[in-house]
């Protein structure tokens, strides 16, 4: 068993970003939007990830939505003492933030912190869809993973390029042949990492909450790589993998029960039956984070291309 280690790469991906930083916005202001609308325990501490992170790159983070303004001095970013203050409990409001925030200049990215809140879940689509497309790093929306599988732009929201990238660190890329399954669905992970996937050759197969966990054994038993975000606690376990050393696992699961970290593979159960295998707590955030802020950099690149999406 070998270790997937997201800590080297991190720290050198750091390194790069603050070289983009300097490049590409020198002196400017600038600064990504979160919009937090409550309190979930995990999203709080992936939020504050990405401030801890950020700030090394000499970017702001401003959290909309939370009330932790007190030191801060808003002097060089106009207008936003309009927002900061707001209690937002409409949905309304946020889409008021959120166009401001479209226009802003200083502004380079917005995102809406998921889950949303129940009384926001109805008009989550309305909330996403507002968004620019040049500043949707997070790429929640169609438009930017849209043009991207169509090869106009080179774009892949944080969490799959994060994944991509350790792979290529570790000379894991060559995807040629190889079966890939990938637990569950969605629209902002799995299924932009299963076309990249199917466009470096893979065969891929990819699973949602309703699939046969039967078939589903079958399949990752044949898999070369398993690629698990099903938030299901320790669901991976022995019965998914063939114990002959010969697989990868990636987790990207991350939940906490009793303030620890856990992930979707029980790793103590497997870690000696695999080649490859991620770690809980581990890579995952870290390097998402890194993989978020380069989106900033890969949005500015092609923000000729996103003019013609501005809303």
């Amino acid at each position: 068993m070998q270790l997937l280690s997201w800590k080297d790469l991190s720290i050198n991906l750091q390194s790069n970003l603050q070289s983009q930083y300097q490049k590409v916005f020198a002196d400017k202001p600038v600064y990504v939007a979160i919009i937090f609308l409550w309190d979930d325990y995990s999203s709080t501490v992936y939020v504050n990830h990405k401030k801890k992170y950020w700030e090394k790159i000499w970017i702001s983070t401003i959290v909309f939505g939370q009330s932790d303004f007190d030191n801060w001095d808003f002097s060089k970013f106009r207008n936003l003492d309009l927002f900061i203050n707001q209690e937002y409990t409409e949905v309304h409001q946020v889409i008021e933030l959120i166009q401001y925030l479209n226009y802003d200049p200083n502004c380079v990215g917005i995102i809406v912190q998921l889950p949303l809140p129940a009384n926001f879940q109805s008009s989550k689509a309305l909330l996403l869809s507002t968004i620019s497309p040049a500043k949707d790093i997070d790429g929640i929306w169609w438009i930017n993973v849209g043009l991207s599988s169509i090869d106009l732009i080179d774009f892949l929201p944080a969490t799959p390029k994060a994944v991509l990238y350790l792979l290529d660190q570790y000379k894991l890329w060559d995807l040629n042949w190889k079966v890939i399954s990938i637990l569950w669905q969605s629209n902002l992970i799995w299924k932009p990492l299963a076309l990249e996937c199917i466009k470096r050759w893979a065969t891929v197969f990819s699973f949602n909450e309703n699939s046969d966990i039967s078939h589903i054994k079958e399949i990752t038993l044949k898999s070369d790589y398993i690629i698990s975000c099903t938030w299901k606690v320790h669901l991976i376990d022995l019965s998914f993998i063939r114990e002959d050393n010969s697989q990868v696992i990636v987790d990207v699961g991350y939940w906490h029960i009793d303030g620890k970290p856990v992930g979707d593979v029980n790793f103590d159960n497997i870690k000696d039956k695999v080649w490859y295998i991620t770690p809980v707590p581990g890579w995952v955030w870290p390097l998402t984070v890194a993989c978020l802020f380069d989106n900033i950099f890969t949005l500015q690149e092609h923000k000729e291309i996103l003019k013609k999406y501005k809303l």
